[in-house]
């Protein structure tokens, strides 16, 4: 079943883009103008429905929506402060679950990754974890297959796990999620540009449903591969492709053969 996420064209995942350093706008809090006339223009395009929008300089989460009340509750970066009328047409269509104009809102938050900072993760995890490597961009990853297969932004951190001392094994864990954390990590044997995207994006997708659909309860153990989460797992457009390069390099990446270069 495909859902338009082809990985061989790379244009919605942009892979290999430079660290990008911060450039910061000035606070919307301090321009309160401007600030009123983003909710004017934004609200055109939500037409009737009741919202309130707060603007954030956050390195990961750049747009997140919570519905309380039958209010809309924004948290949008303040890149969006200024974008003009097409963009917010895409924002207020991707706020309330679409996804029609979602390659309008990836190409406008692409131009404006001068104003991220993209070096760590937040500071609440003890051991902070990069996110961009040097082939591949996790945030990026995360943020395209939110809007694809989860159709709202995902509240869930991301990065390349450490590099450990080569011990002999015979299985190789490329991707792990933390309940507690709230948090991604995957195996940095996975940032090479011998590794093809769509391994590393389906390796993403499935912690990402780990994150979304929880765990389970049966006969008192906690599961967390279920049905639901197989045949969800299923609906990336590479599953089988994904999995047939991992089978046929397994011995290359316990090799640590793969890993940055």
């Amino acid at each position: 079943m495909k859902h338009g996420l082809e990985i061989n064209t790379q244009l919605d995942f942009g892979f290999g883009t430079p660290i990008a350093r911060r450039k910061r706008l000035i606070n919307p809090i301090w321009s309160p103008a401007l600030r009123e006339q983003f909710k004017h223009r934004l609200a055109r395009y939500l037409k009737s429905r009741v919202f309130s929008v707060k603007f954030n300089d956050n390195n990961s989460t750049i747009i997140s929506v919570k519905e309380r009340y039958g209010m809309l509750e924004l948290s949008v970066h303040h890149m969006f402060i200024e974008a003009n009328d097409a963009v917010l047409a895409a924002l207020a269509e991707y706020v309330t679950g679409g996804s029609r104009l979602s390659r309008r809102l990836d190409t406008f938050i692409d131009k404006q990754r001068m104003w991220l900072a993209r070096q760590k993760l937040h500071s609440r995890h003890k051991n902070a974890v990069s996110s961009m490597g040097r082939h591949y961009d996790l945030l990026k990853i995360r943020d395209c297959l939110a809007r694809k297969y989860f159709s709202k932004p995902m509240d869930v951190d991301i990065g390349w796990g450490r590099r450990r001392k080569k011990l002999t094994r015979r299985s190789i864990r490329l991707g792990s999620y933390s309940f507690e954390d709230r948090l991604i990590r995957i195996h940095p044997v996975l940032d090479d540009h011998r590794v093809p995207s769509y391994v590393v994006v389906a390796v993403v997708y499935h912690e990402m449903l780990h994150h979304a659909l929880g765990t389970e309860k049966k006969n008192g153990r906690r599961m967390v591969h279920t049905a639901q989460f197989r045949r969800r797992e299923r609906m990336f457009v590479h599953f089988e492709k994904a999995e047939q390069w991992e089978k046929e390099n397994l011995t290359l990446l316990l090799k640590d053969k793969f890993g940055p270069r």
